[in-house]
């Protein structure tokens, strides 16, 4: 979220800031100092200037004079500039950070268009566990807990999957389990999970990556179709996991389209 990363890099300049006030002076010259002046500049039009524009969250003219000062800071990372020169641009960069690049993203109007766009993608599911699984994603949603809202819909998805298999028959489930695992060449002669379930807690223990890849050597989705679901998947262990990888409403609206598309419109897994 672009606040946490506004966060993080004030924080940043306030910690630049402060080492280079340690310095002995007039010039600095140590490596390390300068290439984190070098790397915070860089974060700003790489990462965070991009995205204000872009989203139209600060005026246009504020994050022109943003751009300014940081392009200052990137040429003084060049070996020994002067220490006063440091302190002159970060001293402005911090006096007026949260005023003008801050404040103005909190106090806006929520964007709802992504969100609502959302929230029909989520409603009109047959199970009302599968109801109460998106319900809940996108509540997580609206109040941009955007990875507590790819959780709840793999539960929903995987939830729908193991309903199918279940529906199918576990014999069917297993047996083209190993019939996979016995293929020396072809797609699935990496596959080495064979399998004997005979109930629906059994099933739930089963790695979800190798569910996937016996839906597809049970014909119920192809090759492209288990990529995209891999995807799916990865992002919600990713949101599961601590890391640095951001979850966007983009990446959300991509993950729902997929399950949708994929999984619940699908008369394959009709239930």
């Amino acid at each position: 979220m672009i606040l946490e990363e506004l966060s993080t890099l004030k924080k940043e300049l306030r910690a630049l800031k402060k080492a280079i006030c340690k310095e002995p002076g007039p010039r600095i010259s140590k490596k390390a100092i300068r290439q984190k002046a070098e790397a915070i500049a860089t974060v700003w039009f790489t990462d965070i200037a991009s995205a204000l524009s872009k989203d139209k969250l600060v005026a246009s003219e504020v994050i022109e004079k943003y751009d300014v000062a940081f392009k200052k800071l990137l040429k003084l990372s060049s070996p020994n500039n002067q220490q006063d020169s440091y302190l002159d641009v970060l001293g402005w960069l911090l006096k007026g950070f949260r005023g003008d690049l801050v404040l103005p993203i909190q106090i806006a109007p929520r964007k709802e268009k992504e969100i609502s766009a959302l929230e029909t993608i989520l409603t009109g599911f047959v199970s009302t566990e599968e109801d109460n699984y998106f319900k809940e994603a996108a509540q997580c949603a609206k109040h941009d807990l955007l990875r507590a809202s790819a959780v709840m819909g793999w539960c929903a998805c995987i939830d729908r999957i193991h309903k199918t298999i279940e529906k199918i028959g576990y014999g069917k489930f297993n047996s083209t389990s190993h019939d996979m695992a016995t293929q020396a060449s072809g797609r699935f002669k990496r596959f080495n999970s064979p399998q004997n379930v005979t109930s629906i807690s059994e099933l739930r223990e089963v790695f979800d990556s190798s569910i996937l890849w016996i839906l597809e050597g049970m014909q119920l989705i192809d090759n492209n179709q288990h990529t995209r679901l891999r995807s799916c998947f990865d992002l919600r262990c990713q949101s599961a996991h601590p890391g640095d990888a951001p979850v966007t409403e983009y990446n959300l609206m991509s993950f729902f389209s997929d399950i949708n598309e994929i999984v619940f419109k699908n008369t394959k897994f009709a239930i």
